[in-house]
């Protein structure tokens, strides 16, 4: 046995330790990438599990990585070196405390977004960031760890901006608490106290700490919902109309895509799909002439509206009354209007609110195609010069992307009133890993084309992807999942960087978390 294994089995339980050689490859990968194998993934059940571990990979100089969802693809919790221990926080995934008087939830790091959504709906509230697409693996500490946004991020921010207060087991064991929860007497209901030390554990990628508990505060639920479409020819007034609509906070999410990933998007749906989709549309409607009236218009719009649309924009407002969010879709209207946009059916939006943490079936192409997204977050004012830099990293690598039938395609979105993402995504024919095998649904990936493995192909991605990174740094943009994948450790100025390195030797000495992540030792 490893000498690593044997002092964990000695100090912890046997049942939250798994050496299974075929759960040692699914959890030594990620959704691009294959690391090095770790010697033994640990699934603790409490904080006094997660700091007894700790203890025990200091007394060995073992390095550890921490696990959400698994939904990432920035080598964010994959090995740098062997014999690396790796914590799956599904077990931990309870919901500790709802306060619907001062307005706040603390969860442990392994729920998920859907779990703390579902559990807080019937409730009448929700957390203003209330999580990704993927959401339903993707775990609150996951994305506090990795930052990340979408679902009411068009209006309150990314993960990171919503967050009241952390639990962290440092690299020497110790369990922090931050914001009001850091002083002796007070509850975590004020992220505030003193210098913000809960910052600093997000968007970390696990390299300051192992996040336990997190806890945010609570709005409620939105009364109302209203969706708009829009159709445009070329890019450049799509990113107008959603910068105007950002700046002006008309929408908790706004999203885009251009004519590849539409198609893709078109492709992978089925009928049946459709159909369960509508029923959950109706069950978000209230009232029968509305339920009747929304279900017939999307079921007579079906899909053929977007069989010549180029570029898309979509948007879901809210409002504590239906005036107040119609309100609000009548003024994002006249922006894309202004702007020479088409308006399209709404049910894509309405769809999309309806099903919000659906499969991760996308986590292929619609033909079975490997996928890589990459982002960077910019000022509106940059969107267009940054969307047209990275089109010249294309065109220089055009052989390449032709020689192993690499399609490109970009999704972008705005986050609170100054940001425009930019998320180019790549697909390629190429072997599926276990990873994907582990989380699609059984008979969509029952359907799916199962491409041999293409000598080169990862490399080229790779080799592309890391010239659209070096793009998107030389325009100054900022990066959620950082990972191991975008540059921070030799982009922060020298103060900056002085200072993190500080930090990251006072609470992690031995240099045991997460090595590498952030470019961090």
């Amino acid at each position: 046995m490893n000498a690593v294994v044997s002092t964990i089995t000695e100090l912890l339980p046997a049942e939250i330790i798994d050496t299974d050689p075929e759960q040692i490859t699914l959890y030594s990968q990620d959704v691009f990438s294959i690391g090095p194998p770790i010697c033994a993934v640990i699934k603790p059940r409490t904080i006094d599990e997660v700091q007894s571990l700790v203890r025990a990979c200091l007394e060995r100089n073992t390095p550890i990585v921490t696990r959400g969802g698994g939904m990432s693809y920035t080598s964010g919790y994959l090995a740098t070196a062997p014999d690396s221990v790796l914590i799956d926080m599904a077990s931990m995934d309870a919901i500790v405390e709802i306060n619907l008087e001062d307005r706040y939830v603390t969860v442990e790091a392994g729920c998920s977004w859907q779990k703390l959504h579902e559990h807080l709906s019937p409730l009448g509230v929700r957390t203003p960031y209330w999580g990704t697409l993927s959401g339903r693996f993707a775990t609150v500490g996951g994305g506090l760890s990795q930052n990340s946004i979408f679902w009411g991020s068009g209006q309150s921010g990314t993960a990171a901006d919503n967050v009241l207060s952390v639990s962290v087991v440092t690299g020497k064991g110790e369990l922090i608490e931050t914001g009001s929860a850091s002083q002796q007497n007070a509850a975590p209901f004020m992220r505030h106290f003193g210098p913000d030390l809960t910052g600093l554990f997000l968007g970390d990628c696990g390299a300051l700490g192992i996040k336990v508990r997190a806890t945010l505060p609570l709005v409620p639920l939105a009364g109302a919902k209203g969706y708009t479409s829009f159709a445009f020819q070329e890019s450049g007034p799509m990113l107008r109309a959603m910068a105007e609509t950002s700046r002006q906070s008309l929408t908790t999410e706004c999203f885009g895509f251009d004519p590849y990933l539409q198609h893709q998007r078109m492709k992978r749906a089925s009928l049946a799909e459709d159909a369960q989709q509508l029923s959950g549309v109706l069950q978000n409607e209230s009232g029968i002439v509305n339920k009747i009236k929304q279900g017939a218009k999307i079921a007579l719009s079906g899909r053929r509206f977007m069989d010549d649309v180029e570029w898309a924009m979509f948007t879901i407002s809210e409002g504590r009354t239906d005036a107040e969010a119609q309100h609000q879709a009548q003024r994002i209207r006249e922006i894309c209007l202004a702007q020479g946009g088409k308006e399209l059916p709404d049910s894509i939006p309405r769809i999309l609110a309806a099903n919000p943490f659906g499969p991760v079936n996308n986590m292929v192409g619609a033909e079975g195609e490997r996928w890589l997204p990459v982002h960077g977050l910019v000022p509106h004012s940059r969107a267009a010069a940054t969307l047209a830099a990275i089109e010249s990293v294309y065109e220089r690598n055009r052989a390449t992307l032709e020689q192993f039938g690499i399609e490109t395609g970009y999704l972008i979105a705005v986050v609170s009133e100054q940001i425009t993402v930019l998320e180019p995504v790549f697909f390629w024919p190429d072997e599926l890993n276990a990873l994907h095998e582990h989380s699609l649904e059984k008979d969509h990936l029952a359907r799916l084309n199962r491409f041999d493995a293409v000598p080169g192909a990862w490399d080229a991605v790779h080799q592309v992807k890391s010239e659209v990174v070096e793009t998107l740094s030389a325009e100054g943009a900022s990066h959620l999942q950082l990972g191991k994948a975008y540059h921070y450790h030799t982009a922060l100025k020298a103060p900056a960087l002085d200072l993190i390195s500080g930090i990251k030797q006072s609470l992690d000495p031995d240099g045991i978390m997460n090595p590498g992540a952030l470019g961090l030792s």
